[in-house]
């Protein structure tokens, strides 16, 4: 089917569309504290019914509501029947208004860092604009040629909690939810300014350890020697964690990792990266690649540990001989495709159990989790999306095995068994969860322009 009446519909309103998004940038909608959440939903389901959807439902959950909306295909081309699952957000993280330009909910259009216009606002990037572009796109397509196949969206309002109910919810009302394809449109292009295509994102898991030994802090020199040191007891173990060569120590760790097939290592291959750039920009003299190991392998397909804060004793000016009561220390690992954060959080358990010394009595408290997911790189799915994202960007896309970070591809994946990819419509430098977050105008643009491919693609594309 042709789409240049869609883009040239997406063109004539588009002051309209952005009227709009500033009155849903406009509305406070905060996961962590429910400051304008109802009320957010509230403005989704409309926004929803306005743009051509056929129907639209707040759904609550033992959290934060989300909404479901469907839209039946108005024609029949080849993959008549066919269903695009699209999801996104509501939700925004906290904003402090003194350290933003302007304030962070009154959505306000102006000159980015590259000299074209942004709109700045919490939510704008991350991810309220890229969700609304979906919106667009539907009613331009029905506006014009008709909408090709069926859409089901879910936007929850969770995301920047952890996505606590996500699951829940899509078990749920699993049968209104089936579909060929997923699509998660959130997350910044690449920092080329090239868009890219990723198949799936790494996992979490974040972890809280405390150690405690004696009921106060003592003097070091009193006490030091005989009385345990929870702050060497927590250095020790996170010592543990990882042998000789760098790779991690837990029992069964790498057990489950899916192996790179020669399709994934060609995808690898062709991601531009300049390593010497990224230790230039970074002040680094070296990465943490093993030989013959490149920076994306090491970032997108291998799993990692990382120590996200350590606390104990005194650290201020000057000296202090304590032998602290406590010590903290909270790590995340990143996981991989088929990894499970539970196995893993099982094995962490068992191993600091095991590295305890006497006297020193340790806490691991699970404070999040998201299991990885990656689609095959030679799934039906992908081909359609790159040609979609191709002609709505009208650059060549990157093909990515996974985002860096973690989002809720999973669910999707595991719960409807079906493909999913992720297709940011942000620029690289959105500030999402920072002061000043933005959505620049082309990107949001061209994410309703590819909305509109990616649904033309699906309705004719063999996925079988």
């Amino acid at each position: 089917m042709t789409t240049a009446e869609s883009h040239a519909f997406l063109e004539r309103h588009d002051a309209a569309f952005l009227d709009d998004l500033r009155s849903l940038l406009s509305q406070p909608s905060i996961s962590a504290t429910g400051e304008g959440i109802d009320d957010c939903a509230a403005m989704v389901r409309q926004s929803c019914l306005e743009y051509g959807f056929d129907d639209a439902e707040i759904v609550e959950t033992p959290g934060r509501p989300a909404v479901i909306a469907h839209a039946s295909a108005d024609i029949e081309p080849a993959g008549a029947g066919r269903t695009v699952l699209l999801y996104g957000h509501y939700d925004v993280q906290p904003a402090t208004a003194s350290e933003w330009r302007s304030p962070p909910f009154e959505p306000t259009v102006r000159e980015g860092p590259d000299g074209t216009d942004r709109l700045y606002a919490r939510g704008a990037g991350d991810n309220k604009g890229q969700w609304f572009a979906h919106l667009c796109a539907v009613r331009a397509l029905r506006e014009t040629s008709g909408l090709p196949t069926d859409v089901t969206l879910v936007i929850e309002g969770e995301e920047e909690s952890g996505s606590e109910h996500l699951e829940w919810l899509v078990r749920e009302h699993r049968d209104e939810l089936g579909a060929d394809v997923a699509i998660v449109a959130d997350g910044p292009i690449d920092e080329s300014g090239r868009p890219h295509v990723l198949l799936g994102s790494r996992g979490l898991l974040y972890v809280d350890i405390e150690a405690t030994g004696a009921n106060r802090d003592l003097h070091s020199g009193n006490f030091g020697g005989p009385v345990p040191n929870p702050a060497t007891a927590v250095v020790d173990l996170l010592s543990s964690l990882r042998t000789d060569d760098g790779r991690i120590a837990l029992e069964g760790f790498y057990d489950d990792v899916r192996p790179l097939t020669d399709r994934d290592r060609e995808v690898l291959e062709a991601i531009p990266v300049d390593e010497e750039a990224v230790k230039a920009d970074l002040g680094l003299s070296a990465l943490a690649t093993d030989q013959g190991e490149s920076y994306t392998e090491r970032l997108l397909c291998r799993p990692n540990l990382n120590v996200a804060g350590l606390d104990a004793g005194y650290d201020g000016e000057g000296m202090k001989t304590v032998l602290p009561s406590r010590a903290r220390a909270k790590i995340d690992f990143r996981l991989v495709a088929d990894q499970d954060p539970d196995e893993v959080f099982e094995s962490l358990s068992r191993h600091a159990e095991a590295q305890v010394p006497p006297g020193i009595d340790v806490t691991l408290s699970r404070v999040a989790a998201m299991a990885p997911q990656r689609t095959p790189a030679d799934s039906p799915v992908v081909e359609p999306m790159l040609r979609a994202v191709r002609e709505a960007w009208h650059e060549e896309p990157i093909l990515k095995p996974s985002l860096g970070g973690s989002v809720p591809t999973y669910v999707f994946a595991d719960a409807l068994d079906v493909p999913c990819l992720v297709v940011p419509y942000a620029n690289a430098d959105e500030n999402n969860h920072a002061p000043d977050e933005n959505i620049a105008l082309s990107c949001f643009r061209a994410g309703a322009r590819t909305t509109v491919e990616l649904l033309a693609e699906y309705a004719d594309a063999t996925l079988e």
